[in-house]
């Protein structure tokens, strides 16, 4: 598959890197708390952790330090969670060859999450920013987490780009074919503002046949960004649609490639 690369700036250079592959991933299943907005309701959300132990690394130990990764399902009112193959081939794939942490969910009312979901996203954007606090916390890693990326696919895109302004440790947030038609807009067009104004370091990417945007419109939206210098975009071509079959390796490779440029300025912000 080939890929054609839509950047809005000069900035965005080649990064060209050896993954090497870990000699071992850990995972585990975790449940981390988030509260009911509004009450004191506590429910638990049912998670995936994978990182790399010390001994187990074959990168660069400075590589990407202290960031980690947090990873968005599709619509939970529509059988989305995180047992899905874009999900975890991202979660696979940054894990192994990036070998810094990442943590997927299950939305609440999905899996093992307590709880129930929301059509317009409210209870999502809770989760989201609970995953994000667990990942600040825990002890189960090995070096703590100071960066938080966020990437969300179909619905969790929506979800993710809506609260990266919401918490300092968000350096930057990846877009996995953002549903940009007039079904999402009409249900969650109110959180589409978050995404055109934020600041912070962004990639959007689509494949040329998704099922829910078209390509035209794709651009469109690109060109509305109010940050457009911190906005990078890539268009796979080859007939992709919006479910990645098969070239989920390429998609993570993608992100993976700009999780390692925009990380290398992280220390340097505020």
């Amino acid at each position: 598959m080939e890929s054609s690369n839509n950047d809005n700036n000069d900035k965005n250079e080649e990064i060209k890197v050896k993954f090497n592959k870990a000699k071992q991933i850990e995972r585990e299943n975790i449940f981390f708390p988030v509260k009911e907005e509004g009450s004191e309701k506590v429910y638990r959300i049912e998670g995936l952790l994978s990182h790399v132990t010390p001994e187990n690394k074959t990168t660069n130990g400075n590589l990407c330090e202290g960031v980690a990764i947090v990873v968005t399902h599709p619509h939970p009112m529509l059988g989305g969670s995180y047992r899905n193959n874009v999900v975890l081939g991202v979660v696979d794939y940054i894990s192994t060859y990036l070998q810094i942490p990442t943590l997927c969910f299950n939305f609440r009312g999905v899996g093992k999450s307590e709880g129930k979901g929301s059509w317009l996203g409210s209870s999502e954007r809770l989760d989201t920013i609970a995953a994000v606090d667990y990942l600040l916390s825990t002890k189960k890693l090995s070096t703590p987490v100071k960066h938080v990326i966020i990437v969300g696919y179909s619905y969790g895109s929506v979800i993710g780009s809506s609260i990266a302004d919401t918490h300092d440790s968000i350096k930057a947030f990846s877009s996995i074919s953002y549903p940009f038609g007039p079904l999402t807009l009409m249900l969650l067009g109110s959180l589409l503002k978050y995404a055109l104004n934020s600041p912070k370091p962004k990639l959007f990417l689509t494949g040329d046949s998704d099922n829910f945007t078209s390509v035209s419109t794709f651009k469109k939206r690109m060109s509305e960004f109010k940050h457009s210098s911190n906005l990078e975009t890539k268009i796979f071509d080859g007939d992709v649609d919006h479910f990645y079959g098969g070239n989920e390796r390429n998609l993570a490779k993608e992100i993976s490639k700009w999780i390692i440029k925009v990380s290398l300025d992280f220390d340097n912000q505020n």
